[in-house]
């Protein structure tokens, strides 16, 4: 019996040497490994977006964390979160005099890895990948979005036209100028937000163009698939008309400064 307690005791308190040990280093690990992220099954009908133009796209939020090994989310995982002393309402870019800035970031798209995702009022989910914006420096910096989402497109290889990069998307439809904020990203915290999968008999170099504040960042490549259609835009369409009668303004304020294939 004393043996049996003993052998007990000294599990335990190896198992909890072992869980103290791991707080202790997602706490001072300085660099980011990408988190392996954890969901719950869902019942509901989850598919691949499927376009057969370029379509508008807004990448979605999905909250702030430390650095970690696993990511666990739920399935009605929380979009507006709000992180009180972190959080910066109505912010879009830094002040002259502000110390944050939106520079010194890290991109990393893990492709491999699949999130489902469902709006409230829709029928069926879609699945995503996520995208994580990591802060492995010495100094906060801040992060800007809008509402529930995130300013960036998707670019893709265009193996007919000397492989030159297009993006596939461009930003989503907005008629409000209210909602932008900013969040505080401290050393050692990461930005996760979520990036559209594609049905399609493409499979090319892919990346991400993302916008923060004024800051334009463009991640390294990953395999991805998506349709060819993607790379057009549909003749006569408003987007069509406002490129042909404002280039330089578009390609600014829609595509973060990428050039859509035709329109060179």
């Amino acid at each position: 019996m004393y043996k049996n307690t003993v052998a007990i005791f000294l599990l335990l308190f190896a198992l909890n040497s072992c869980t103290q040990q791991q707080s202790k280093n997602d706490s001072e690990r300085k660099t980011f490994n990408i988190p392996i992220v954890i969901q719950e099954q869902t019942k509901d009908t989850v598919e691949l977006f499927k376009y057969d133009a370029l379509s508008e796209v807004w990448f979605k939020f999905y909250g702030k964390y430390k650095f970690t090994d696993t990511l666990k989310l739920a399935e009605n995982h929380k979009r507006y979160t709000t992180y009180r002393e972190d959080y910066i309402h109505e912010y879009w870019r830094p002040a002259e005099k502000d110390t944050l800035t939106t520079d010194g970031f890290q991109i990393f798209p893990d492709y491999k890895t699949t999130i489902y995702h469902k709006e409230d009022y829709l029928k069926r989910g879609n699945y995503y990948f996520p995208v994580y914006v990591v802060n492995e420096t010495s100094r906060t910096k801040v992060f800007t979005a809008k509402d529930s989402y995130v300013f960036g497109v998707q670019e893709a290889i265009d193996t007919n036209e000397w492989h030159l990069w297009r993006p596939i998307e461009s930003r989503g439809s907005d008629f409000c100028g209210n909602g932008y904020w900013g969040l505080k990203i401290h050393p050692r915290e990461f930005i996760m937000f979520l990036v559209p999968k594609y049905d399609g008999k493409e499979k090319q170099r892919m990346r991400i163009r993302l916008q923060i504040g004024e800051s334009i960042y463009i991640s390294q490549s990953y395999e991805g698939t998506f349709n060819r259609k993607q790379f057009e835009i549909k003749k006569k369409s408003w987007m069509d008309n406002t490129l042909k009668e404002d280039k330089a303004s578009m390609i600014k304020g829609l595509f973060y400064g990428a050039t859509p294939k035709g329109y060179d």
